[in-house]
């Protein structure tokens, strides 16, 4: 009896020792899905049969760049590249003469793997107009390389709009802004359960812009300068005559609001001014510019004046800007007749008969000035 159970071990473990695993396969029929270029990858490559563990390595063909091919099966990295890549990959077992249980070597297992390489999903927005507020704002935000068949949603990941706007799932950035603000948010573009793409946007809504006229007095001749200053806004901003004229000889400068020049006519000119900015605004400025006329001295000639007589007689003028100053330039009065350089006035008593020839000049508050040559007689 215990020769007989010798025998039939001996039998076992012959049978065990000598036998091989079933033939080793490296399964084809689950190719590696899409991946896309920037997106961390990784595909596990199965195989059946043989004898544990398994060992893959890379035979021959083109890997994507920027993914390997590990020993445990694993195909991972970040793909670098799109396209389409076809590349083999060997299978080896751990049968041999050194596994007990696995004794005789299995044939190396091959197999070819296709892999679609897709492009980024890409936000290709990568700056918002700046809005103006209390006006409606609209913007469609883009991509770039879709995949067909698969719809492409929108979503805010981080951050938030400004007060008043809001962001659809096609895209679309639009509403009334509430007020001036800025905000920095990260959009992202993606398709449903797959691919996706990020970017991080800035959108300015900005302050209401504003102008006044700081336009003054001018007078012909004098070189003339003056403005219509605007605030707020998003620069740049520009300048221009929506109705009216200016005076002869002055221009506006659209990009500073600046009026110069140099008037060739008296006279007020009413028009308005219309400032637009970057972002749309515009408002109207309606001013009046009045030039004014040279100074002139009008007087012809001065009444005669007798010795020891009180004597007066006042100066006149046109033109000019008050307050006006006067002043004798060239000869000399009658010693006891002097001047008021504010209002004109010749005044006091002569002394000495004799004819006496003086140029008078008047000045303006602009620095406008006229002269004139009178003569004063005195009568003794």
């Amino acid at each position: 009896m215990r020769v007989i159970r010798l025998i039939v071990l001996s039998a076992l473990l012959l049978a065990a020792t000598s036998s091989s695993a079933s033939a080793l396969d490296i399964e084809t029929d689950f190719q590696p899905p899409p991946g896309e270029v920037g997106t961390p990858y990784t595909f596990e490559l199965k195989a059946e049969e043989g004898c544990l563990p398994y060992r893959f390595s890379y035979l021959n063909g083109t890997v994507p760049p920027g993914l390997r091919i590990t020993g445990d099966g694993k195909l991972t990295g970040t793909p670098t590249e799109a396209g389409t890549f076809s590349f083999w990959v060997a299978l080896d077992d751990a049968s041999g003469p050194t596994n007990p249980f696995c004794q005789i070597p299995s044939v190396q297992s091959q197999g070819e793997f296709t892999m679609l390489v897709m492009p980024d999903l890409a936000v290709t927005t990568t700056s918002l107009p700046v809005a103006s507020p209390r006006a409606p704002y609209s913007v469609q935000l883009q991509f770039s390389n879709p995949e067909v068949g698969w719809p492409v949603v929108w979503d805010i990941t981080q951050g938030a709009l400004p007060a008043g706007l809001t962001l659809s799932e096609s895209g679309v950035i639009s509403g009334t802004p509430a007020g001036p603000d800025v905000k920095t948010f990260v959009v992202r573009a993606r398709e449903p359960f797959r691919r996706f793409g990020e970017r991080q946007l800035t959108l300015t809504v900005a302050t209401a812009l504003q102008a006044r006229s700081a336009l003054r007095v001018g007078e012909v001749g004098l070189r003339y300068a003056g403005s219509v200053p605007a605030t707020g806004g998003v620069p740049p901003l520009k300048w221009a005559v929506a109705s009216g004229n200016l005076p002869s000889g002055l221009s506006l400068d659209t990009a500073t609001g600046a009026v110069t020049g140099v008037p060739r006519s008296a006279g007020t000119s009413g028009l308005t001014f219309a400032i637009t900015d970057a972002a749309g605004q515009r408002v109207t400025v309606p001013a009046s510019l009045r030039i004014a006329a040279r100074p002139a001295i009008t007087t012809a000639q001065l009444p005669l004046a007798t010795v020891g007589a009180v004597y007066g007689a006042r100066l006149a003028s046109s033109g000019g800007l008050a307050p006006k100053r006067w002043r004798i330039v060239r000869g000399t009065l009658p010693r006891g007749i002097r001047l008021d350089g504010k209002t004109g006035e010749l005044f006091g008593t002569a002394r000495a008969a004799g004819v006496f020839r003086i140029t008078v000049q008047i000045r303006d508050r602009l620095g406008g000035t006229s002269t004139k040559t009178l003569r004063l007689i005195v009568k003794g």
